[in-house]
């Protein structure tokens, strides 16, 4: 009965197993699909303001100069609550100088970090979901002649995204107990049952082959006990046979 237990203990444990992987690949799933829903809102406001400031580059007037550029930055933000910060850096005569910028005021090196994080990621657009208070997106800004001049970075507030997050975990986790639960009460007693069965059924077979009486009568009349019964008739006759056929 115990090697029973130790069975059944296996086969739940390798279940509790997949239905844990299961679950953290779901929320991972999430993860990811609400992350890239953010990047694609932030893209909206992003994407025409990038265009609007390579408009002004084309029309020849420099970055550092056009007042416009602030009124701009400003106007996304009031549009968009949920953005935090707009900054517009130089990338080519002095990396890393903000030329324009509304909002939350953000440190040097966290935008000068963002960026170079942008340069490794060798993409137009690069969207950093690692930051624990914002999700950061960086856009290059090129001139007309298709060299980057500036860097476009926008930071917003991703507590939303981190709530949802949470509620998605504690229901995973809540759905993953009741399974496992469920598997306990329900799949637990099924085995044991299963193994007892089967543990008679091979009895059964091994009294057949042996010649006695099966002490169990439902399990003789399995289809494991009739192939036993016709392997000991056949044992039987070939005996028989070999003993008639020796000289006397």
């Amino acid at each position: 009965m115990l090697q029973k237990l130790k069975m059944a203990s296996v086969v739940i444990a390798i279940l509790f197993f997949l239905l844990s992987l299961l679950a953290v690949l779901q929320f991972y799933r999430f993860q990811t699909l609400l992350f890239e829903v953010n990047s694609s809102r932030i893209s909206v406001p992003a994407q025409s303001l990038q265009s609007d400031v390579e408009r002004s580059l084309a029309f020849g007037l420099p970055l550092q100069s056009n007042v416009q550029l602030r009124s701009m930055l400003e106007n996304v933000i009031e549009k968009y609550p949920d953005i935090r910060s707009i900054q517009l850096l130089d990338s080519k005569v002095e990396p890393g100088k903000i030329f324009w910028q509304a909002g939350a005021s953000v440190p040097e090196a966290e935008s000068l970090s963002a960026i170079l994080a942008h340069r490794q990621a060798r993409k137009v657009m690069w969207f950093d979901s690692s930051h624990a208070s914002n999700f950061i997106q960086v856009w290059s800004v090129r001139d007309p002649i298709g060299d980057t001049v500036a860097d476009l970075i926008l930071r917003v507030d991703n507590s939303e995204a981190k709530a949802l997050l949470a509620d998605a975990r504690a229901h995973l986790i809540q759905y993953w107990l009741l399974l496992c639960g469920a598997a306990l009460v329900f799949l637990a007693p099924v085995l044991v049952y299963l193994f007892l069965s089967l543990d008679r059924l091979i009895h059964s077979a091994g009294a057949i082959l042996r010649g006695e009486t099966p002490s169990s009568p439902d399990a003789s009349r399995s289809e494991i006990c009739d192939l036993a019964t016709q392997v000991a008739n056949s044992d039987r006759l070939d005996r028989a046979q070999g003993s008639a056929c020796q000289p006397r």
